[in-house]
């Protein structure tokens, strides 16, 4: 048995307490820790000069407040997707509006957005206690492909294993590292904040084979073409890889590597400012495409907090952003998002493959005619990093979600129209940010009420 798998099947509740403990005190501590790890503490300091970041950088929010009533009712409307969309059964949420599907990614947002709506007195604790319940029921009685992890999507009534378009597919099609790194991040939340769920919470992961997602400190996915067998392969996607390495370094996956700069760091200018990605990939790989985008990094700093390496990658993509609407007066806060016409998914990016906003869909295709002001991108930035911008996104919400059903996904660049794609990642992602304006990173506080 190896030492992840054992300390996932370890009977000791309070051994699994000061575990997630000492993980949450190195996550606060990074700085030494990373620098250590890496072996190279002066690219830390570099980074800033290495990106062109100087005393004009976006500042970061330094103080918690409370919401306002606009913000209150705000919260109030993201809830309102949840409501409409939990199947009552499972207790899992429908990734799409109506429509009975998720993804291991968008369970994690769920679960997030279930911890942010209770933080924020959306929902009393009983209510929070009866979904969660619900939910982790479900998720220890999920087919697991080959016996040994979560399918990359379920029904969300069935639980049966499915494709990304929701047909039947009884061997699993894969499994994702980025998606389960999300939701052991979410996980670990409900752990420090409800105790009383986590013996539930290590039941389900004691019988999930975690440490499968992780070879020599690099993430690892797997999937499969029809009943062929599983190809396994590392998901390097920039911004995304050191999240989730993140969330799963918290339940004990050896992922130290996926948390480190890649050696080969590119940055290339984008409207005038550098962005760091990743160097490229040969195009006969299942990575021909490496979008940059804003989620992992909005992400990162409201359940996270900011470190040496992530702040100053934030600060470039949204300086990026920033000075595109300064050059062509189009607000700009881009993103994966689903979209309301064909093709339905897409991401928005800074950069991809060294072309500066591409937008493509899920197979490489040129989506441009479809780049959208992301919303969840947006109000992120907007409440990260305060200032002139920010009210400029904050102002730019007005008007894209129907109280009856939740926030909308955002707006298209080409004629103004709205994306009305309704998703829990949209409206999770809001409920989170509202919870950071509260009390700051939500993983950095989960142990205290504000």
């Amino acid at each position: 048995m190896t030492f992840v798998r054992g300390l996932l099947a370890s009977r000791a509740h309070g051994a699994f307490l000061v575990g997630l403990a000492v993980a949450a005190s190195i996550i606060v501590f990074s700085r030494s820790w990373e620098e250590r790890l890496q072996g190279r503490a002066r690219s830390f300091r570099e980074l800033p000069e290495r990106l062109g970041l100087d005393a004009a950088a976006p500042t970061p929010r330094k103080t918690w407040e409370a919401l306002s009533p606009k913000e209150q009712a705000w919260a109030r409307v993201a809830w309102r997707y949840f409501e409409n969309n939990t199947q009552t059964e499972t207790g899992l949420v429908n990734a799409a509006d109506r429509y009975p599907s998720t993804t291991l990614w968008d369970l994690g947002s769920c679960v997030f957005g279930l911890a942010a709506a209770e933080e924020l007195g959306v929902i009393d604790s009983t209510s929070f206690g009866s979904r969660m319940g619900r939910l982790l029921d479900a998720l220890a009685r999920l087919p697991l492909v080959d016996g040994q992890l979560p399918n990359k999507a379920y029904h969300t009534a069935t639980l049966h294993p499915v494709n990304y378009d929701n047909s039947e597919a009884p061997a699993g099609v894969g499994w994702s590292a980025l998606d389960l790194g999300r939701l052991a991040a979410a996980f670990t939340l409900v752990s420090w904040s409800h105790p009383e769920h986590t013996p539930r919470i290590r039941q389900v992961l004691s019988s999930w084979r975690m440490e499968r997602l992780a070879l020599d400190g690099r993430l690892r996915g797997a999937s499969r073409d029809g009943s062929g067998p599983l190809i396994e392969a590392r998901e390097a996607t920039f911004g995304y890889e050191p999240y989730a390495a993140k969330g799963l370094f918290l339940i004990g996956v050896d992922a130290g590597r996926s948390r480190q700069l890649d050696p080969d760091l590119r940055v290339t200018p984008v409207s005038g400012q550098l962005i760091a990605h990743n160097p490229p990939r040969p195009r006969r790989t299942r990575w021909s495409q490496d979008p940059v985008v804003s989620e992992p990094f909005v992400l990162e700093g409201i359940e996270f907090g900011w470190n040496e390496t992530t702040l100053p990658l934030a600060q470039a993509m949204l300086l990026a952003q920033m000075k595109r609407r300064a050059q062509t007066g189009v607000l700009t806060a881009v993103s994966e998002d689903n979209i309301d016409r064909a093709p339905y998914f897409v991401y928005g990016s800074v950069i991809d493959r060294g072309h500066p906003w591409a937008t493509v869909a899920s197979d490489g295709s040129d989506a441009s005619a479809h780049r959208s002001f992301s919303l969840k991108a947006a109000l992120g930035w907007a409440y990260l990093f305060p200032g002139s911008y920010s009210d400029e996104l904050v102002a730019a919400a007005e008007g894209l979600s129907d109280p009856e059903r939740g926030f909308y996904a955002g707006r298209y660049e080409a004629d103004g129209a709205t994306n009305k794609a309704l998703t829990v990642n949209t409206n999770a992602v809001i409920l989170e940010v509202l919870a950071y304006k509260t009390r700051g990173p939500l993983l950095r506080a989960a142990t205290r009420k504000p």
